[in-house]
């Protein structure tokens, strides 16, 4: 190779953008566990941390919030709180990013006051005295240069805006980032703000967490 053409080649790689890092939250599934023993779940991302808890040697659909700065430990919740495992024992079950698609269920909730929403081919929202009640999702579009955010819109499947006092329609950013909700020491990896558009005018502004559903 010439020098002219090896420094062409050197020039190009260092203008090449960095392979995408994995995004999470995502689910993955525990392997290379013996069929008799466990996934320790450990206090902090340390083999000599305390075990908290385990999963199966077949368990699918975990949830990793995060990894650490290492790289080799994954946040993960166990019971009320949560903890680390080993990524070594953690495959990814999908190489897609949870923002990107709409198929990727999710499970959202929010405290005072207290309401749950199912974000998946359909979206299904209820509150403590109303029942659940179904939106079609219209629109889903992950955030221009912004990645782990999207932005969703759902009408209700009764026909828009109704006469009684349940939503007409719903509308909702979802961002990646740290989420509490408030009542245990478990940690959420999605965030969202969610708009509820009511008859006669009337707008509720929610705030809650998502976790991806398995």
């Amino acid at each position: 190779m010439t020098g002219l053409r090896a420094a062409a080649v050197l020039c190009l790689a260092l203008l090449a953008p960095p392979a995408a890092a994995q995004e999470y939250p995502a689910l993955h599934s525990v392997t290379g566990v013996a069929a008799d023993d466990v996934l320790n779940i450990r206090s902090a991302p340390s083999a000599s941390a305390a075990i908290i808890g385990t999963l199966a040697p077949d368990q699918t659909g975990v949830e990793v919030i995060l990894a650490d700065g290492s790289g080799k430990w994954g946040l993960v919740n166990s019971g009320e709180q949560s903890g680390w495992a080993s990524l070594r024992y953690l495959d990814r079950a999908s190489s897609s990013n949870w923002h990107d698609q709409p198929d990727l269920a999710l499970e959202c909730f929010g405290t005072e006051p207290f309401w749950s929403l199912t974000l998946d081919e359909t979206v299904r929202f209820s509150t403590p005295d109303r029942p659940e009640t179904p939106f079609a999702l219209e629109a889903w579009e992950p955030a221009a240069g912004h990645g782990g955010k999207s932005g969703f819109v759902a009408v209700n499947q009764n026909g828009g805006a109704l006469s009684g006092p349940e939503a007409g329609s719903l509308s909702g950013i979802l961002t990646a980032q740290h989420c509490s909700d408030g009542m245990s020491d478990r940690t959420y990896g999605i965030s969202i703000d969610l708009l509820q558009f009511r008859s006669a005018g009337q707008l509720h502004v929610l705030t809650g967490c998502c976790s991806l559903a398995p």
